[in-house]
């Protein structure tokens, strides 16, 4: 079953944070350079206050794509229950303060300050910086993942298996042999990579997916709810993650359970079209199953709207160059869910 594919989106979320952020400096910069013409009076004043104004939206905006980017991303980064992210932080306000001190200047007697507060900036920003690149995953490790995406698997478990002697802590090394472990259909190992993964970091949800996936890819559905659950408590606002565990419920004809995961993966905004309108067939194809036909229309005539990414997703096959075994599945469902956007309209649910 494929849950990734590219990343491609039906949703538009407008960058709000990046603007405040960009809108901001380039607003301040405009502030500081008429600063330096000298303003008086009332301009003076008011030049100030936009520039105060701007600094504020732009750290603003640096605070909140941080608590984002931290909420998005828990469960998934080992490097926020460290001191990375701290350090991250650090180094923006480093900047910032580099960029105000230049721009703002300090008025007598603390003018040596104006050159003082810059060049404290820059120097901390830079060291700030070598200690984010320390904590960089390993260079085999970079070079495991080229190999992974160029299909050299050999390559890349080679490489994997030195990483498991210099730097048995990395997480991701087990992370990705599960995967291509996955994809190679050696089930037994990816489930050992993938136990030794949470066995290493047990509040993270890669070793959970993983586990849950290649159950799932083994027709073993009732035993991947239980990691494929844990994966998403960890990672609530991971659309994938959810739609992982509502596909575990699906093939476990655990249809009432299924629909809650299912249509917050759709909420959230699955990053892959394709995988969007899988979500949506199952979500029917639940609520259907259910008599909870009223429902189940609503979810039918939205995937009446997604023909384009139908005729998309069939002409990926003339592409695929994987065994016709391998697609055969994928192919049976794609016809399922071409045959359900073409029913009638369902009888009314009488409940």
């Amino acid at each position: 079953m494929k849950t990734s594919r590219l990343k491609t989106s039906s949703m538009a979320v407008l960058p709000w944070r990046q603007f405040m952020v960009l809108g901001g400096v380039l607003v301040a910069m405009i502030a500081g350079a008429t600063l330096m013409l000298a303003p008086k009076g009332g301009w003076l004043i008011a030049t100030r206050a936009v520039l105060a104004l701007s600094l504020f939206s732009a750290l603003s905006g640096v605070i909140l794509l941080l608590l984002h980017h931290r909420q998005a991303s828990k469960g998934l980064d080992v490097a926020l229950s460290d001191r990375r992210g701290y350090a991250l932080a650090g180094l923006i306000a480093s900047l910032l303060l580099a960029f105000v001190s230049s721009f703002a200047p300090i008025p007598f007697p603390a003018t040596w300050m104006n050159n003082v507060l810059p060049l404290l900036g820059v120097v901390l920003a830079l060291w700030l910086g070598s200690r984010l690149l320390q904590g960089a995953a390993p260079l085999d490790y970079q070079r495991a993942q080229r190999a992974y995406a160029e299909r050299d698997f050999d390559t890349a478990l080679a490489l994997l298996r030195g990483l498991e002697g210099s730097h048995p802590d990395f997480y991701g090394t087990y992370h990705l042999q599960a995967t291509i472990y996955r994809q190679r259909k050696d089930y037994e190992a990816a489930r050992r990579a993938a136990n030794r993964l949470i066995a290493l970091q047990p509040e993270l949800y890669h070793g959970y997916a993983d586990l849950g996936l290649t159950l799932l890819e083994e027709a073993r559905p009732a035993e991947a709810r239980e990691p494929l659950r844990r994966a998403v408590e960890l990672a609530p606002e991971l659309p994938e993650g959810q739609f992982n565990l509502g596909m575990a419920y699906v093939e476990a004809e655990d249809y009432e359970k299924a629909i809650a995961p299912l249509r917050r993966a759709l909420r959230l905004g699955l990053r892959d079209e394709i995988t969007g309108v899988m979500a949506r067939y199952h979500l029917f194809r639940a609520l259907e199953a259910l008599g909870r036909h009223a429902e189940a229309e609503v979810e039918l005539r939205r995937l009446r709207r997604c023909s384009g990414v139908l005729k998309r997703w069939r002409r990926e096959f003339s592409e695929d160059l994987r065994p016709a075994k391998e697609r055969r599945q994928e192919q049976a469902l794609l016809s399922a869910i071409e045959r359900a956007a073409k029913k009638p309209r369902l009888k009314e649910d009488r409940s």
